[in-house]
Order: C-alpha cells, then structure tokens, then sequence
C-alpha cells in the first residue's frame, strides 16, 4: 500500500530539547514521550543513541490513509534504550510499562531496546484494547523484573475486555525477550479479543514462567479469546515455573484457530501445550506441526485440560512434530500427554523418548475419540540412521509452505531451511540470487551429524545478496549469515555479496559452540 504521507520525519536526540520542533536532527526533542504525543500519521520518529529513562504513552496513531507512525532508531546498527531505572509514571490502568498504549492502530517500533523496569505488575510494552495494524519488530526487551513468585513483569502484554472492537492485525516479529519475571503470567501474552496475529521470528529465554501464551476464556476479559493466528518460527528456551515446575514454552490456554508451527522450545519445563483452564472453556481447530521440542524437563507435547474441573481441547491437529529427549527429569510425562480432549488428530510426528522410553501418556478418562496414525518411534538408543540421509531444497521457484523435502516441493527461503533442518540433514539451494539475511536457528549434533547448507549444483554457486537488506540480527549488526551458540553446521559452495552498512558480516558466528565448517 501507498501511503500519501510517509515523508515527514522526527527526531529525538539525548542532546535535543522539547520546545524544539523536532523536525531535523538540529532541532531534535529530548523526549520519546513528546514524540509520542506530536507525531502525525504516515511519520517516522528516529530516535537517536543513548538511554531515555521515561515511561511512555502513546497519545498519537496513524490511519489508514496516511500509513502508520514508526518509531525507530536513528542509527540501525544501534538500538536507543528505554530504561525503567527511575520510572515512578504508572499507565492509566494502574501498572507500570516503558510503553502503554491504549485503543490505539496503525503503530510500528523498531529496533529499540527496553529494560530495568522493576515492579509487581509491569511491562516492557502494554497493548490494551482495541485497535488494528500494531508492528513490533527487531525489539530488545529484558531484565523486566517483579521479583519472586509474586511476579507479573512481561516483556509484552496484549489484553483486550473489548467484546465489541477486536484487537487484529498484530505483528511481533524478529524480537529478542529475556530475563523478565512474569511469575504467575506470561513473559509474551495475548489475551481475550485479539486476533488475526503474527507472532514470528522471536527469541525468548530465562523466564519464570510462560514463554508464550494465548488465552481465551479467562475471568473478567470476555468470551471472545485469542483466535485465527500464527505463531512460527519461534526459539524459546530455559523457561521454569517458579511455583509449580510446569511452564510450557508456548502455551494456549482457551484459544481457538492458532496454527503454532516450526517453533522449537527446549530446556524448559515443558515444551507445547494447548489447554483450557476454565471450565466450560473450549480449544479447538488448532494446528501445532514441524516443532522442534527437545529436552524439556517434562513433557514435549500435551494438549487437553487437565483435569474434569476444567476445559476441553477438540477438533485440533498435531502433525509433523519432532519430539526428542523430553521428561527429562523422568517424571514420568513422557513425550505427548493427552488429558480431557476430544475428536484430536495426531499424525506423522517423530518421536525419540528419553531413558524412561514413555512416548505416550493418556488421561483414560477424558481422552475421547482421538487418533493416532503414523508416528515414528525411536527408543531410547536406537539411533535414527536415517536422518543423515533427509535433504531439504530451497529454489527461487519454491514456497515457504511446502514441505521443503523434493525439488518439486521446494522452499523458497534459506530461512526457512535454518528455521527446519534437523540434524544429519543437508539443504540444497538451487541457482539463483536470494536477497534475504538468514539467521540459523537449527543446529546438528554429535549423534545424528552436522546441518550442511550447499549448493544443487556442484558447478553453480547460489548467491546470498544483501542488497535489499533491512532486518538486522540480533544482536543489532546486519549479516547475510548470522548464528548464534551454535554447533555441527556447514556452509558449502555459497556466494555472499552486496552487503554495505556501517557494521555488517557476510558470516557472522557469535558465542559458544563447536564444529561449524565453511568450505
């Protein structure tokens, strides 16, 4: 879409002041707040290095004509800080947040950083009520801390009473969330009204409680629950209940027509689960495939209520699952659990159990009519030698939707193949020039071998350009490849190129880790 006035920029400087205008760099505000009471439809508000240590409301929005209003850092390659260290300015509903908005539309945050907020009910960012098209992207946020048990510090929130005007159109995308102690709640939440979302791309780790959740049905926000949703490509990992052992990486509670795919959640408590906790309260039409779900403490997957005093999950499918070395601690959980659910269908997920080999535990008095086909299973032991064989294709013909398994079901991202490759396998790219940055979040292992990412063919190098390069990695540089603590990858037979910013890479390998080749 065009939009008529995408030119009129803002600037906030540490330097600036608000009687300025705002409108250059030599006239900069001092404040993201005055920003967000000033700026107009279709504009951009660059804010510039340094911490701001305010707590902000967004007063202004965007529309539909004029376009959205983005605020964004000045420099890319470096994020301005949001810091709570001295916030004492609660939000209208009585809690605490770096930025609150309320019945708000047509907003986009970039690359921003928000931290050192502490208080028993807080947020990194507060989204509440109705209201459409709100973007986060590329955002850091962390070390939003309730303190203990008590908790409710979220790194983001999304609530929605309003049973007449849905919160839609919701983007949070390429984010990293650690550190928070939401406790009781969530660390990324969407709860009541809200729908057609896009939750992609995040990082979230070293949470005491639920990495990612959405909820319908629960008490004081209405019928209506988060619904018709995506939720992909997610890595979420160290995620631990600090009062009942039991927090899911990603979790829906009462939520209806969510696909949750190609996630991977390890070293949590638990790793998916869809449920109801209300009773009376139904889960249905979810689709939960292409996870990656690995050693967790206790149970990979499990979907139902879990108990009779509660909901009920039906009509749902679980396909394609791979679930390896969960019940960790050998609770006795095993691999997928189902408890009151019914009319569910699992299908074609692999599945290799750790030492207490339990692949299946089912509730024999609320599971009701639903069917198991097709699964893989691997005891404990018994090495899967065929996944060194798996290959995957990425062309400039393909389509992130296919299964990525044949040429004629090819990929079309490389990043789709670093966000599904499993260990062993190797991921053909055919000729071309791909015009992406790729971040891999899959590694391989000593047992089953490395990921190799190389080209069809031998004599024709695919080309990995920047050119059109604008989504920076995590740590704020831009790369055509970046990785992260990880181990057993190979990049064989690729071309980089055309990549120009300040403070970029064409590999860039971060952290800790072992056995990555480029040849």
């Amino acid at each position: 879409m065009n939009w008529t006035n995408a030119a009129q920029s803002y600037y906030v400087t540490i330097s600036g002041n608000d009687g300025n205008l705002g409108t250059t760099q030599s006239n900069a505000w001092r404040t993201i707040q005055k920003a967000a009471s000033k700026a107009t439809p279709g504009s951009t508000v660059y804010i510039g290095p340094g911490t701001y240590y305010e707590t902000v409301t967004i007063l202004v929005q965007g529309n539909a004509t004029s376009g959205p209003i983005t605020f964004t850092s000045l420099n890319p390659n470096i994020r301005p800080i949001i810091s709570g260290a001295r916030a004492t300015v609660a939000s209208s509903d009585g809690t605490l947040n770096l930025i609150y908005m309320q019945n708000k539309s047509y907003l986009r945050f970039v690359n921003l950083e928000l931290t050192n907020l502490t208080k028993t009910e807080c947020s990194g960012i507060r989204i509440v009520g109705g209201g459409t098209q709100i973007e986060l992207r590329n955002l850091l946020i962390h070390h939003i801390r309730g303190g203990g048990e008590t908790g409710g510090a979220m790194a983001i929130t999304v609530y929605n009473k309003d049973q007449t005007k849905s919160r839609s159109g919701l983007i949070i995308d390429n984010c990293t969330l650690h550190d928070c102690q939401p406790a009781w709640s969530e660390a990324l939440t969407l709860n009541g009204n809200v729908e057609q979302f896009q939750i992609t791309n995040n990082r979230v780790y070293n949470m005491n409680n639920i990495g990612i959740d959405f909820i319908g049905g629960e008490i004081g926000m209405g019928a209506l629950g988060a619904r018709s949703g995506r939720c992909a490509n997610n890595t979420v990992w160290n995620i631990h209940s600090v009062y009942d052992s039991s927090a899911a990486g990603i979790y829906v509670d009462g939520g209806s027509n969510i696909t949750v795919e190609m996630n991977e959640v390890h070293h949590s408590d638990a790793g998916i689960e869809i449920g109801a906790e209300n009773k009376g309260r139904i889960a249905s039409k979810m689709t939960v495939r292409k996870n990656y779900i690995h050693h967790n403490d206790k149970v990979g997957l499990a979907f139902g209520g879990y108990d009779q005093n509660r909901g009920r999950v039906i009509n749902s499918l679980f396909e394609a699952n791979r679930l390896e070395y969960n019940d960790a601690k050998s609770t006795g959980s095993g691999e997928i659990v189902v408890s009151y659910a019914s009319n569910n269908s699992v299908y074609l997920n692999i599945v290799k159990p750790s030492t207490k080999n339990i692949i299946l535990y089912a509730d024999p008095s609320g599971g009701l009519k639903n069917v198991f086909d097709r699964q893989i299973y691997y005891p404990n032991g018994v090495k899967a030698t065929q996944n060194a064989a798996q290959s995957y294709y990425v062309t400039i013909s393909g389509n992130d939707g296919n299964l990525g398994t044949t040429q004629s079901n090819a990929w079309r991202s490389i990043q789709k193949a670093a966000s599904q490759a499993i260990p062993g396998s190797t991921v053909y790219i055919g000729p071309g020039t791909y015009y992406e940055t790729v971040t891999i979040l899959v590694q391989g292992d000593a047992t089953s071998g490395p990921i190799t990412f190389t080209s069809l063919d031998p004599n024709i190098r695919p080309i990995i350009s920047g050119a059109l390069a604008t989504v920076a990695s995590s740590d704020g540089t831009l790369n055509l490849i970046y990785m992260e603590n990880k181990s057993y990858l190979r990049f064989v037979n690729l071309e980089l190129t055309n990549l120009t910013n300040t403070e970029c890479s064409g590999i860039r390998i971060i952290g800790g880790g072992t056995q990555i080749g480029t040849i």
